[in-house]
């Protein structure tokens, strides 16, 4: 067992309800009326027991993040003087170099510092991607396909009739919308980067002139989730995080980080005020 959220299957992030019910759900798989006499069951039931009202107060929640936020720290400077040696070229702990040049590959081209450790990276949803390939696929379809499914509906609609022309100006309109945003949408996806990580969080926008802001979590401010009743169904929405004047920016202050069809918004929100809750105990 790495952490008590581990143990229990959830997210450091989980709210009071997640902690009871992934608690309530070990206590059954693990009662030790299923299995009288075994003391290993009886021992982990107990465990069940002491992390859940660990975690379940406050108070001893708080004292348990703050407790491993310094044990991550730790593990952060230890990680840190595993760097290979710059005159032979040889690491001490291969293994970690190795998590950590992963990690590095997977923040595009993102220079974090050795101690730094990524806690979560945002998505693209599919769904930007099939509003997209939804335009570009209907107006082929009516202009090449079957454009004789067209003249019948055109036929049928008494306000169409003798407007063929301006009917098929308006599909290439709307394929040339479809191309745009579908191309817009992929370079968003090869150019656009959030990243939460251990000391804050880091966004880069552009393919050939690249604009990069960090913010620290002290000098968070807002954030701000905008959902549609599809997003809300399918679990996308836009981020709107701003921060303090006199945040890590180059050139100014007071950051401001905007970035549309997120996957799971809500979890990164939830993930970045535990991050924020945890930085200002290591701060004390």
């Amino acid at each position: 067992m790495a952490t008590l959220y581990e143990f229990l299957g959830i997210e450091p992030e989980a709210s009071p309800d997640e902690i009871k019910a992934a608690a309530q759900r070990l206590a059954k798989k693990f009662h030790p009326t299923k299995y009288p006499g075994n003391k290993r069951v009886a021992t982990r039931f107990k465990k069940i027991k002491l992390v859940y009202n660990t975690l379940a107060n406050p108070k001893k929640r708080a004292a348990y993040d703050a407790t491993l936020a310094k044990k991550m720290a730790k593990i952060e400077s230890a990680q840190t003087k595993s760097v290979p040696d710059a005159k032979n070229n040889i690491s001490h702990k291969p293994q970690q170099n190795q998590v950590l040049n992963s990690a590095k590959a997977k923040t595009k081209s993102f220079e974090l510092d050795g101690s730094e450790r990524i806690i979560y990276r945002a998505k693209i949803h599919w769904i930007a991607y099939l509003k997209a390939l939804f335009l570009i696929g209907i107006s082929t379809y009516f202009l090449w396909f079957n454009p004789s499914l067209l003249s019948t509906i055109i036929e049928n609609l008494n306000f169409l009739q003798g407007k063929r022309q301006y009917v098929n100006l308006g599909l290439q309109i709307v394929l040339g919308l479809g191309i745009l945003m579908l191309l817009q949408i992929i370079f968003q996806q090869l150019t656009t980067t959030l990243i939460m990580t251990s000391q804050g969080i880091t966004a880069q926008f552009g393919l050939f002139s690249k604009r990069k802001f960090r913010m620290d979590y002290i000098h968070f401010e807002h954030i701000e989730i905008k959902q549609s009743l599809l997003g809300q169904i399918l679990d996308f929405g836009t981020l709107k995080i701003r921060g303090k004047s006199g945040g890590n920016v180059k050139g100014v202050g007071g950051v401001k980080i905007h970035i549309s069809n997120i996957v799971s918004p809500k979890k990164f929100e939830k993930r970045l005020m535990r991050m924020i809750k945890q930085s200002s105990y290591h701060q004390i």
